[in-house]
């Protein structure tokens, strides 16, 4: 069997004036190639459609190694978390299915390059770990593109434990006042006139694989 994977995503509301604060929901799936490594994800990338802007210049930040520092988010300022998600893996050779970890994203730039992803899991055994990952402007058919890099301590998370993600999905929608007006770290841009934009996920795994994907987030002009 071929390594595969979906990607979809939403958002809401799904009609309002360019500058409405947006949550923005993206889920994919992946399936690995058979083999005890081969399912394991070395790194995810998604490609965001470009009816959207981020306005990460307006929120506080937080990175990676102030939270393994901590241990914890208290030193996060509040308004620095920015999307929570969640995700479900296998570890097969820890005899364990279906794992819940929880996911949370800050802001891990002012200038909008960057997002802390952190990830917290209790079993087989505990997880609590953040890392950047990097976020670019693009041009043409989409307009951003999330790269995450996952750390060696992810894919292996004891001696020949090798987590397997079957799915994650994650929401952003973080708002904040500016000068008395309601902002959003993600904003609408205009809807095109066919009601959708396109979103796209590339997975590489551990043993060298990859698959990818697309999908479409619907909108109303």
């Amino acid at each position: 069997m071929a390594a595969s994977s979906s990607i979809t995503g939403r958002i809401n509301p799904d009609k309002g004036r360019p500058g409405t604060p947006l949550r923005l929901t993206v889920r994919f799936t992946t399936e690995g190639d058979p083999g005890e490594q081969s399912a394991t994800l070395r790194r995810v990338i998604v490609q965001l459609p470009p009816n959207a802007v981020q306005n990460a210049s307006l929120f506080p930040t937080c990175n990676a190694a102030t939270i393994n520092a901590a241990k914890s988010f208290r030193r996060c300022p509040k308004k620095s978390l920015i999307g929570r998600g969640q995700l479900r893996a296998d570890v097969p050779n820890a005899e364990t299915w279906n794992v819940p970890a929880i996911v949370t994203f800050f802001n891990g730039s002012r200038s909008g390059n960057r997002i802390t992803v952190h990830i917290f899991a209790e079993r087989p055994v505990d997880i609590y770990l953040a890392f950047d990952a990097t976020l670019v402007r693009t041009k043409g058919r989409y307009g951003y593109k999330l790269t995450a890099d996952i750390p060696e301590e992810l894919q292996e998370i004891y001696p020949t434990w090798y987590p397997q993600v079957r799915w994650l999905e994650s929401s952003f929608n973080q708002t904040i006042v500016v000068r008395g007006r309601k902002r959003g770290y993600i904003e609408a841009k205009r809807c095109p006139k066919s009601g959708r934009v396109p979103i796209a996920g590339a997975f590489d795994f551990r043993q060298g694989s990859s698959t990818s994907s697309t999908g479409w987030i619907t909108c109303r002009p």
